[in-house]
């Protein structure tokens, strides 16, 4: 099977100072760029240099020219390497400022909101060392989470924001761990000789949903922050992975392999009945992500032979192909408001960062650089 960008080989895809302004042209407007600057406050600190805003450019197909662009909300981490090394940088949706958002001698990854947006979590590679780190989302007091010789990596925040929980391969193989904000309370939640990865926590804090292939299958597994019980959720005999709650967290939706190359999306009810497929084989689809009213899911796919977006009506199963203009890379993220996509594609060699709106089908790249561009995530508010 295909690696996915953020998998491990479970027999299912692997989840990898000067101050200028800039003018360009949004759609047929000029506008002033403004830049931001944020606290520098620890090591490796958070960055006090300046990058300006970064105009963008708009993809409008014919059948969207008379349709109004819907308000964008919130704020957008992604990672760049366009300083010489992979950095978090931060932008404000509606495209008004864009910043460095972490300076040092490291590569940084997997930038993640916390869920009231006042924090991110990220992973760090220093000196080959890779470990997770929170900052305040103003820059301030950056605090390194874990600090092991093997690799942590994939947090991802409890519904409080008390915890992350995330994989690591401390103990020789990929195993999950949870751990306090601050650093405190680390804890081993599985312990077998196979690999689990993808942890990903419930909305009510009750279970953490991971991908494990300890019965020789790639397989959806729930466990109790509390490490009191363990649940094979999808015993199938084909490798499944990826799990990904529902916002109401009455279901979890997950790729289902029937082959190497082709993988249906499929939700399952999280005391295991209901299970049944989305999509109708014959292809691979990528990660499923739930948009915040629940309603949706997006994912990438090969329908047509070339990578696109697929939006999924949960209620009635009816889907939408989007017209992004160019082939999306990684997993699309939602807008809090359910109305944008963000992405990663590949334009002409280049990497870099687009939304679109689902409505009006207007795409608009966010990030214009020589550089690599990806990883999107937007905030929460």
């Amino acid at each position: 099977m295909k690696n996915s960008s953020k998998s491990k080989n479970l027999n299912r895809p692997s989840k990898g100072i000067f101050i200028f302004l800039l003018l360009g042209l949004v759609g047929f407007a000029v506008s002033c760029l403004s830049v931001t600057t944020i606290a520098d406050t620890a090591s490796p600190p958070a960055a006090t240099e300046i990058v300006p805003s970064i105009p963008s450019s708009a993809v409008t197909p014919k059948s969207a020219t008379t349709v109004t662009q819907s308000v964008r909300v919130g704020r957008i981490v992604f990672i760049s390497d366009r300083d010489g090394q992979q950095k978090i940088y931060l932008m404000n949706a509606d495209l008004s400022s864009q910043i460095l958002f972490t300076i040092s001698d490291s590569k940084d990854d997997m930038p993640r909101w916390s869920p009231d947006g006042q924090k991110i979590s990220f992973v760090s590679t220093v000196n080959k060392n890779t470990d997770i780190y929170i900052i305040n989302a103003d820059g301030s007091h950056l605090s390194r989470l874990t600090n092991d010789v093997a690799k942590d990596s994939s947090p991802a925040w409890s519904p409080d924001g008390k915890r992350l929980v995330f994989e690591s391969f401390r103990d020789g193989n990929w195993e999950i761990y949870i751990i306090n904000v601050d650093g405190t309370g680390l804890k081993r939640l599985t312990d077998t000789p196979a690999g689990d990865t993808n942890p990903t926590w419930s909305p009510d804090g009750r279970w953490i949903a991971f991908t494990s292939n300890r019965e020789g299958n790639a397989d959806v597994y729930l466990v109790n922050p509390d490490d009191t019980e363990l649940v094979r959720l999808t015993p199938e005999i084909v490798p499944e992975s990826d799990p990904a709650w529902s916002p109401d967290g009455q279901q979890i939706a997950f790729r289902s392999w029937s082959s190497d190359t082709v993988a249906d999306i499929c939700l399952i009810n999280v005391n295991g009945s209901g299970r049944h497929c989305l999509t109708d084989g014959g292809r691979e689809n990528g990660v499923p992500v739930w948009s915040p009213d629940g309603s949706k899911l997006a994912f990438r796919s090969k329908r047509g032979g070339s990578w696109g977006i697929d939006i999924l009506n949960v209620l009635d199963g009816s889907l939408k192909s989007l017209i992004t203009g160019v082939p999306p890379k990684g997993d699309p993220v939602w807008s809090p408001d359910s109305n944008y996509l963000a992405f990663q594609a590949d334009a002409g060699g280049n990497m870099e960062v687009y939304d679109m709106d689902i409505l009006s089908n207007i795409v608009t790249r966010l990030t214009n650089n020589k550089a690599f561009d990806g990883e999107p995530n937007w905030s929460p508010n």
